[in-house]
């Protein structure tokens, strides 16, 4: 049995100016993309049922810019390169494409769906074609159509990446040895919510989640999920979706009548969706964790949150950090500010000990205005992406300012410190601060842990958090909370 593997993970947000180019993605081929797809850890499977893994390309471009025209092109050539070569010998096919692509140029604007629509006309409408998504992305009715599975992950944050990979592989499998003419069956939900209102430890998910749970252990199921779509750039594909895979062709009326369920059951609850945790204002925001007693205490800067694509050097909450006249006797750390040009010039051989004179932020606009600091440098280190990647992607300096409890990181490339694997990789001592200030939306599962309180500050920004004020002209109507319906 031989198997292609392959994947393109790309959140296009349209308010980030700089598009997403061929240099911003991360391109594996061959043995690492088992790796990066959690199937290499099958091997007595894989050896037990005789299956040989046939690698395509994995192109990791993460939160970004929308993708460039010519660089979407290259990635889907390797794509239909591998299809071709090794057609004549293949039995399905097993992807893990996000979702949430946008390519500047591309009628309709999803690089994941242009992937499968053209695999599609290579190898005809019965190949079995499976992919696992990202519950940020977008689905719509021909995807649907054109795939025999689909299945997202259940939680967000992406605690269950590596089940979900293997879940979907094994109905793959499942499905090839079985063969049968199965599809999804698709419901769009007119909801368009961030993830940061759907965070799974929240209800109404923990809820729905069950939900899925109790429908997918049905025999006459083979795999659901509940979409919450992606909401960062302007498309007729964007909002959620319900998806239910029937077992066999008989159980498909089955299957519509539990997406039904789900539909009905979701949007009985679709007012509850709310921003998880604790979340304000900025400058609300800012005096609650500035006051409260315990450490460490962590503020999220939303609005330039890195991992949906901001990039990452706003310099708003840095001035209102800066402003501050008592500190309540606090350590501070911002992790931290993206600048590359400045790396790049006067911190570029600057080691620890060193005292050093700076404009931070990179101008993009008003928000990441140029801040003049002064400090010594701690500590020099290397940035890894979050989900624990081992590449390295950039430098940074850590910075003590002068006459204040406030330490920067100043970093050559956006990265969000959402692990303390990340810290320990930057040189950043992460316990030595009582309020650690990162660019992120939702805190990530091991800062959520060790913190005494937290909150996301709503601030303006590539990725601001209400949905009400975005601008769209291509999505459904009506769709909540643009409208009431």
């Amino acid at each position: 049995m031989k198997i292609l593997i392959g994947g393109l993970v790309a959140e296009s947000n349209a308010y980030v100016a700089k598009p997403c180019e061929i240099q911003d993605f991360v391109i594996q081929t061959g043995e690492d993309i088992a790796h990066r797809m959690y199937l290499d850890e099958l091997q007595p499977e894989l050896q037990a049922n005789d299956i040989e893994l046939i690698p395509a390309i994995f192109a990791y471009g993460a939160g970004a810019g929308r993708v460039a025209y010519d660089t979407f092109d290259y990635i889907l050539k390797q794509f239909k390169h591998a299809v071709e070569k090794y057609q004549g010998e293949l039995d399905g096919m097993f992807f893990f494409l996000h979702g949430a692509s946008n390519v500047i140029g591309l009628e309709g604007g999803s690089g994941d769906h242009k992937i499968i629509e053209e695999i599609r006309r290579i190898v005809g409408p019965y190949m079995p074609i499976a992919v696992v998504c990202d519950p940020h992305g977008n689905v719509d009715q021909e995807y649907a159509n054109r795939l025999n599975i689909l299945r997202t992950f259940r939680h967000s944050p992406h605690t269950d990446r590596k089940e979900a990979h293997q879940i979907v592989f094994r109905c793959l499998v499942n499905l090839i040895q079985n063969r049968r003419e199965i599809h999804p069956v698709y419901r769009k939900v007119p909801i368009l919510l961030g993830g940061e209102r759907c965070v799974s430890t929240d209800e109404p998910l923990v809820s729905i989640n069950r939900l899925l749970d109790e429908i997918e252990a049905d025999p006459r199921i083979l795999c659901c999920s509940y979409h919450i779509g992606y909401l960062r750039h302007d498309s007729a594909k964007c909002g959620a979706s319900v998806v239910v895979v029937p077992n066999q062709p008989e159980d498909e009326a089955y299957a519509r009548q539990k997406a039904n369920e789900i539909y009905d059951f979701v949007w009985a609850r679709h007012k509850e969706f709310h921003f998880t945790g604790y979340a304000d204002e900025p400058e609300a925001a800012w005096e609650a964790m500035l006051k409260h007693p315990g450490k460490p205490c962590f503020l999220t800067d939303s609005g330039d949150n890195v991992t949906a694509g901001a990039p990452g050097g706003n310099t708003v909450v840095l001035r209102q950090v800066l402003a501050e006249t008592n500190y309540h006797g606090k350590q501070i750390l911002i992790a931290g500010i993206t600048d590359k040009k400045l790396c790049e010039s006067t911190l570029a051989g600057k080691q620890a000990g060193d005292h050093v004179e700076f404009d931070v932020g990179p101008e993009i606009d008003a928000l990441s205005a140029k801040v003049h600091l002064s400090g010594t440098v701690i500590s020099t280190g290397d940035l890894h992406n979050h989900y624990h990647d081992p590449k390295v992607v950039g430098v940074c300096w850590t910075i003590k300012l002068d006459d204040k409890p406030v330490t920067v990181v100043i970093q050559s490339y956006s990265v969000s410190f959402a692990e303390r694997a990340q810290y320990e990789q930057a040189n950043v001592d992460l316990d030595a601060y009582d309020l650690i200030i990162v660019k992120q939306g939702y805190l990530y599962p091991e800062l959520k842990a060790m913190a005494s309180h937290y909150v996301m500050s709503l601030t303006d920004g590539a990725c601001m958090q209400r949905t009400e004020r975005l601008t769209y002209k291509k999505v459904i109507r009506p769709i909540y909370p643009l409208d009431e319906i």
